[in-house]
């Protein structure tokens, strides 16, 4: 059985090098089927991570999205150019969920 939309999540995780991760996945159904590719559904996978240990300033450093026209998408050179947009190619958003999961288990296991 699918989930039931809307989706809005977040945790608290702590990288490798002791810093906080603020995790969150918010997927939602939308009228919009032109803008958020391929059923309408708006979704959004991003961590933000401290600047320093023990500051409250936070910064993204991994955003997966979907809006057209790209679809799919990561923002791969965060936190230093946000507008840098590389394709993913999954179908829909439970399998960018995955590639999302991927990319914590990077970031969380990184040495």
């Amino acid at each position: 059985m699918a989930p039931t939309l809307p989706i809005n999540l977040k945790w608290i995780e702590t990288d490798q090098s002791g810093r906080t991760c603020v995790i969150s996945v918010k997927i939602e159904q939308t009228k919009d089927r032109d803008f958020y590719q391929p059923d309408g559904i708006k979704s959004v996978f991003m961590v933000k991570r401290e600047k320093r240990m023990g500051e409250e300033n936070f910064e993204t450093i991994i955003l997966i999205d979907n809006h057209a026209p790209f679809g799919f998408h990561e923002h791969p050179n965060l936190p230093d150019e946000s507008k840098v947009r590389q394709s993913i190619h999954v179908s829909n958003w439970q399998k960018a969920w995955f590639f999302f999961e991927i990319k914590i288990k990077e970031l969380l296991d990184e040495a």
